[in-house]
């Protein structure tokens, strides 16, 4: 008779949490029953599913972009078929930053684009396609003049090409990452400033001895830290 009674509790225990189950959402049902997230949406043919006009509108401002990113590196491809010390590092620069903007431009474009279409599958195409690729193409050529920039001393412009990258990724690791080591660098130089009476040293010379603006003024302070005249944020 005990048996059956302990028999019977257990059952009515467990049928009652059954019932309330039920009027939950189980966490591994409530997406769909597979208990994965949405896959993400493959990107469509754009050129193949869109009616031609709607295709010009979208593309057409995307690739007058890409067309003078690449015009602009027309010059800056010549220049670099001359020996090392005849190019004019001046117009290496300004080809650079021009393609760059360009190719910044382009994903803004692209960005834009999105309101031209319905389907996901454009949407996926263009942020997959042109959006994504052209951004990166403009971090590249900013990390690239930054790291040309630092190595001829130019603390400067070093900064401001960072600072550019964060402009366009604040989650960018490298820009980050440099910014701190330059940061770094100044208050050690500053430190033995004061120490011996010398104007600095390291990567803080020429021109940049009496730099005391804060690096990257505007952006953030995700996570970083402040150095003290010389911040990174």
């Amino acid at each position: 008779m005990k048996r059956f009674m302990v028999g019977a509790c257990i059952a009515v225990f467990i049928l009652g949490c059954v019932t309330a189950c039920r009027g939950q959402k189980i966490p591994w049902k409530a997406s769909g029953g597979s208990g994965e997230s949405a896959a993400p949406v493959a990107p469509g043919d754009l050129k193949a599913e869109l009616p031609p006009a709607q295709y010009r509108r979208v593309m057409k401002p995307i690739e007058a972009q890409v067309a003078l990113a690449e015009k602009a590196m027309e010059p800056y491809n010549k220049e670099m078929e001359k020996p090392e010390e005849k190019r004019r590092q001046a117009l290496l620069i300004k080809c650079k930053e021009r393609a760059a903007a360009c190719y910044l431009g382009a994903s803004t474009a692209a960005k834009s684009a999105l309101r031209l279409v319905k389907k996901d599958s454009h949407k996926a195409a263009i942020k997959q396609q042109y959006e994504q690729p052209n951004k990166e193409k403009a971090i590249d050529i900013y990390l690239e003049l930054a790291l040309d920039a630092h190595g001829s001393g130019d603390l400067r412009r070093t900064v401001g090409y960072y600072k550019k990258v964060l402009s366009i990724d604040r989650a960018n690791t490298q820009a980050k990452q440099a910014l701190i080591k330059l940061a770094e660098q100044y208050k050690q130089a500053m430190k033995d400033r004061k120490k011996g009476g010398s104007k600095g040293g390291g990567d803080i010379k020429g021109k940049n001895e009496d730099w005391d603006v804060r690096i990257g003024k505007g952006i953030g302070n995700e996570g970083l830290e402040n150095f003290g005249e010389f911040s990174i944020w």
